[in-house]
């Protein structure tokens, strides 16, 4: 649940607000006149739609899903996509471990190496406070698994040995050095090794074919290592692997599954696909590429920017900058234009060529008629993003809406 405190000095939202309460907003249009934008939002119908086509998907393969929590850092949509039935969550450090353990969430699972001292103590802590509590977390190397060691007669830590790839990021590089690092963890007091993880989104390919065929083969020869360490006892018999970014985790269960391994002791992590974007996942999630049962996602963030200036024929300079969006994969795309008061949506062929900190450059064509015609000053830009990793962060308090347009909740983003 989202406090009830002040939203003094909150970005967007609107100065009239700053003695309100956070149920006041309830029901309002996104669109009251006492409104601040640039302002992001988040589309209710089409994050409840991405949830459920997620998790049929998932269960029409027979894995399970640990969606990753840092695309949005909410505490109130982790819970959402825990109650459709994911396994748990995943967070990548140990900040974001903490803030979704404050939440009560009774999985996590850190996608990536645990070294802090004090961030170690803290879990051991957990899990001592809690025998249901449940968290993996990842080595790839002899000193990782000595800072993870300790005492015999404690909860140990679950670890999950990480593999990678030439060129990629953290992980284990071939069969010789997981061989030696699942040895090594069998000597190591107080871990418990609980199988394997590896992330196939920086795997080469020069189209997005190659790409998906280029993971498809990376998972199968990763289940026959996974297999062959299993009857060597190197491994659990019921350990799972985990992977799955968000573009290609079709291709990853595929290879694993073509493998021989398990589909039940498969845990995804694929996040973006709660908000999904009009970009980088648009051209790249298994839809695009015409795989079997793929999840059809919906956009379902938005950033609105209202125009400012049109300086010069052809320029429209809108309060929209670095920011309040990513652009480290594309630049925001225009999807229309309205009134400030939101109403007469209509097309606008403009496209954005350059941010500044706090300003969109948008060219369109002066001569065009009608519709596409330049918006006024004062008129509010519907964007869509690219990456929605990059702009959530950006923003703290983020108003939920319905197919109105109306504010159905706020949502916290702890990223800061």
């Amino acid at each position: 649940m989202i406090e009830s405190a002040p939203l003094r000095l909150t970005k967007g939202l609107g100065p009239s607000l700053d003695d309100a309460g956070t149920a006041d907003l309830h029901g309002t249009s996104l669109f009251a006149a006492d409104r601040d934008f640039p302002q992001l939002t988040l589309d209710e119908s089409a994050i409840a739609h991405n949830i459920a086509q997620m998790m049929t998907y998932v269960r029409s393969r027979g894995v399970a899903l640990a969606p990753h929590g840092k695309t949005a850092m909410s505490p109130a949509l982790a819970w959402r996509q825990m109650d459709a039935g994911a396994w748990g969550i995943t967070a990548a450090t140990p900040t974001q471990l903490r803030v979704y353990r404050a939440a009560g969430l009774p999985r996590l699972l850190l996608a990536n190496q645990l070294v802090e001292p004090g961030a170690i103590a803290w879990l051991r802590a957990e899990l001592a406070a809690d025998a249901e509590f449940v968290c993996p977390v990842y080595a790839d190397s002899f000193d990782g698994l000595a800072l993870l060691a300790g005492p015999a007669d404690q909860r140990p830590l679950d670890v999950l040995l990480e593999v990678g790839h030439p060129g990629g990021r953290t992980g284990v590089r071939g069969a010789d050095a997981l061989r030696a690092l699942a040895e090594q963890a069998a000597r190591t007091p107080g871990i418990r090794v609980v199988g394997i993880a590896t992330y196939e989104g920086t795997l080469a390919g020069d189209t997005e074919t190659a790409k998906a065929d280029n993971v498809r083969d990376f998972a199968r020869e990763l289940a026959a290592l996974t297999l062959a360490l299993n009857d060597e006892g190197l491994l659990p018999e019921d350990g799972i692997v985990s992977l799955g970014g968000s573009a290609y985790f079709d291709a990853a269960v595929d290879g694993l599954i073509d493998g021989g391994f398990p589909a039940a002791r498969i845990l995804l992590r694929s996040g973006a696909y709660l908000t999904h974007d009009d970009g980088l996942y648009a051209r790249t999630t298994p839809l695009t590429r015409a795989s079997a049962g793929s999840p059809e996602l919906r956009s379902a963030i938005r950033v609105w920017a209202p125009v400012l200036s049109i300086p010069e024929p052809g320029l429209v300079i809108a309060l929209c900058g670095r920011r309040d969006v990513g652009f480290d994969q594309d630049l925001p795309v225009v999807l229309g234009v309205r009134g400030r008061d939101g109403s007469a949506p209509r097309a606008f062929a403009g496209r954005i060529e350059q941010l500044a900190d706090q300003h969109a450059f948008i060219r369109f064509d002066a001569d065009a008629p009608g519709e596409t015609a330049a918006p006024r000053v004062g008129d509010l830009l519907e964007l869509g993003i690219s990456h929605p990793c990059t702009t959530l962060d950006r923003w703290g308090l983020v108003p939920l809406v319905d197919d109105d347009l109306r504010i159905r909740e706020l949502i916290r983003l702890h990223f800061t």
